[in-house]
């Protein structure tokens, strides 16, 4: 019984803290392993970067409750000095987190297309939907129109989709946010339109003010700006 129970603890700590190695095998030197250890906190400084002067940006982001669960998506158009030009967020019932990704993606390079937009920078902080439009990852094939749809908008658009992380990425992520509760739908043409703590986001990026990443494993920079 002791050792059942020794191995199901090892297998739960490989399982939920993978880098935590446990050396030993008894039951004493494991316990006394988990007591002592102090997880190795890393964080690294993400600051969201304006397009060069004549370009556009648009964040999107998509936000759920559950996978599946109650989604929305959020995306904001800003010009080179870091101004808004036009922001919306929307709630979309049930849905997925790649799914609601994708959507905010699509929307975004809607909205450009139909309001002559163009040299368009899209920026997600979801890496897996980037590497999908790339085809670099498999699509599921239940997301296989829907990528193609952003494909086809890209090209038209002339733009290109770049990976940033989640602190980068405030204002859609705050945006999408901003809906999920009331399912509702929320247009800003300009920056006093928007919510205090959405213009409190767009402040910090005009002023290359960064927010912290932080986590207990090894942060991969080169994700950042993809």
């Amino acid at each position: 019984m002791v050792e059942q129970v020794q191995d199901l603890v090892r297998k739960l700590v490989k399982i939920k803290y993978p880098w935590i190695r446990l050396e030993r095998r008894e039951w004493i030197a494991i316990i006394s392993q988990l007591k002592d250890y102090r997880p190795q906190v890393h964080y690294h400084s993400v600051t969201w970067s304006p397009p060069e002067e004549g370009n556009l940006k648009c964040n999107t982001d998509g936000a759920y409750k559950g996978n599946p669960g109650m989604g929305s998506y959020g995306f904001c158009l800003r010009n080179h000095t870091g101004d808004l030009v036009f922001a919306k967020a929307r709630g979309i019932g049930m849905t997925t987190n790649t799914d609601a990704e994708a959507l905010a993606i699509y929307k975004a390079l809607k909205y450009c297309y139909d309001s002559c937009c163009r040299q368009v920078i899209i920026e997600t902080d979801s890496l897996a939907v980037k590497r999908m439009i790339l085809k670099q990852w498999r699509v599921p094939w239940e997301m296989v129109e829907r990528i193609e749809e952003i494909r086809e908008k890209l090209q038209q658009l002339n733009s290109q989709i770049i990976h940033i992380y989640r602190e980068g990425n405030m204002v859609a992520d705050a945006l999408a946010n901003e809906v999920m509760e009331t399912q509702t739908i929320m247009e800003y043409h300009c920056f006093q339109e928007l919510p205090s703590k959405i213009r409190k986001h767009i402040n910090m990026d005009k002023n290359q003010i960064p927010n912290l990443r932080i986590r207990n494993r090894a942060i991969n920079r080169q994700h950042q700006h993809q």
